[in-house]
């Protein structure tokens, strides 16, 4: 694994006179499909619905473990966001529909098979164009109605995120940093930093599952805030991934930077959303301009040396308090920092899911050594196949799908 995957499906969103969306399979078979979009502010429109769709989602999933019982309204539910989406994206004139599902399936005609290695697809947008390519049913628009688990998982399966691994790629005056390798220290462990909101119960499980479970796979530096560690701001914590909270500068830097917290994004503007932390009777809460503005200062300072950037995963959990329409800041504002990429959904999600996805993912990803593009897919996957529950479908991934834990020499 030492270079990126080419993409088997390319999206591109183009904005000029006319929004219009273009289809590129690899190797041109079949040839580009170009869809002009009905109206201008459509992609808003999309996010907010997105925004509506997830929450309602959310909000009739009371638990973790759906019951048989209410798989066909779940799946309902998770399909009118779909075609939701679909209508207000292509409109509803049958040969669009029509040519557009032939495509995706020419392009990709052994995408839903679960015993393949998944295609991968990448949407390549700058931070307002982004399409909410995981909810799209674009193998088809008209399923079977689901009546057990079983049958939910395969349907499923129509919807680009849970067949698909999805790469979204944001257009950034930052270059991009191209390191596909998350190095170990020796012995084998992954550093990696953990920033809490010690009230959540879901944020507790994690940490509880770092240091037990993962203890040998994973160096935990954290969590921060706890004591005297919140005398650092938030900005340092993020700047300088060599220096350990105990201000010990290491050889190997943070090679993750993990957020199990409250995300505040309900705000018209995107710099006034803001990250709650907690702990050791601590509390702090920034918003990203502060964050962007403190990041500006500490770079700065004279003899200030750049090294690879830590991934960042950020698990939101807890109540409301995020909303899809102005999730992407969250992203935006660690890319432009140089991070390696981003892992986060577009809402706040339940404590038991968060801590669920959570484990799933690194599971894969630092116990088993998957690639990342192939953790996240595996990870939503995991939560629909043994929980009934399809909301891991709100995560998405700014990060090349190579990016991978070193294997020890």
């Amino acid at each position: 694994m030492t270079g990126s995957l080419a993409a088997d499906v390319t999206v591109r969103v183009h904005r000029a006179e006319s929004t219009h969306i273009v289809f590129y399979a690899r190797n041109n078979t079949p040839t580009p499909l170009r869809m002009t979009l009905a109206q201008q502010g459509v992609m808003d429109q999309a996010r907010h619905q997105l925004d509506a769709g997830l929450l309602a989602l959310k909000d009739v999933l009371p638990t973790l473990e759906v019951d048989d019982r209410y798989v066909p309204e779940v799946f309902d539910f998770l399909y009118q966001i779909g075609k939701g989406l679909g209508f207000l994206l292509f409109g509803c004139h049958a040969k669009t529909i029509q040519d557009l599902e032939t495509w995706w399936n020419r392009a990709l005609p052994h995408g839903r098979n679960p015993d393949l290695p998944p295609p991968l697809v990448e949407c390549i947008g700058d931070k307002d164009t982004f399409l909410p390519l995981e909810l799209l049913p674009l193998f088809q628009g008209y399923p079977n109605t689901p009546r057990s688990r079983a049958e939910f998982v395969i349907e499923c399966r129509n919807l680009v995120g849970f067949s698909c691994m999805v790469k979204r790629s944001m257009l950034l005056s930052a270059p991009i940093p191209t390191g596909l390798c998350l190095e170990t220290r020796p012995g084998g462990r992954l550093p990696l930093r953990f920033l809490q909101h010690d009230q959540l119960e879901g944020a507790r499980k994690e940490l509880g599952w770092f240091t037990s479970e993962a203890a040998h796979r994973v160096e935990v530096d954290g969590p921060y805030p706890y004591g005297d560690t919140a005398a650092a701001t938030l900005a340092e914590q993020i700047c300088d991934p060599r220096r350990s909270l105990a201000g010990e500068l290491r050889n190997i830097p943070d090679q993750i930077l993990h957020f199990a917290c409250h995300c505040y994004a309900t705000l018209d503007s995107p710099l006034d959303n803001a990250i709650e932390l907690s702990g050791g009777g601590q509390e702090l809460r920034v918003k990203l301009s502060t964050i962007g503005a403190d990041l500006y200062g500490l770079r700065s300072r004279p003899g200030q040396d750049s090294c690879e950037m830590p991934l960042v995963v950020m698990n939101a959990c807890g109540a409301a308090r995020m909303h899809a329409t102005s999730a992407l800041s969250f992203p935006y504002l660690f890319l432009m920092n140089g991070n390696r990429g981003f892992i986060g959904s577009e809402i706040e999600v339940p404590d038991g899911l968060a801590a669920e996805f959570s484990k799933a993912l690194y599971e894969r990803f630092l116990l088993r050594q998957l690639p990342l593009g192939r953790s996240v897919l595996e990870a939503r996957n995991s939560l629909l196949h043994t929980y009934g529950n399809p909301l891991g479908i709100a995560y998405a991934a700014y990060a090349d799908p190579q990016l991978h834990v070193c294997p020890e020499l």
